[in-house]
């Protein structure tokens, strides 16, 4: 299988402290999924995709576990795709 990087809007929620957490993942057509969950975070390269250091977030959207990374060096978010 192969899979794509996928770049995605992220709504966050940043707290006095500086830590980010994910609300509502943007879609590339513009989809909104809201984020029930942070179910985990940890750094953590890509399952599939090549990729600088990454914050990888395991999310719950709309009842289903879903992995989201946060790319450090640029500053985005991304998801891998399956093609």
């Amino acid at each position: 299988m192969q899979y794509e990087k996928i770049y995605v809007g992220m709504l966050l929620h940043v707290d006095p402290d500086g830590n980010m957490k994910p609300v509502e993942l943007e879609w590339t057509d513009g989809t909104r999924y809201p984020i029930s969950r942070v179910i985990d975070k940890r750094s953590a390269p890509p399952a599939h995709v090549g990729s600088a250091p990454t914050i990888r977030y395991t999310v719950l959207i709309q009842g289903r576990e879903r992995v989201v990374y946060y790319e450090k060096f640029s500053n985005r978010w991304f998801v891998e795709k399956q093609v």
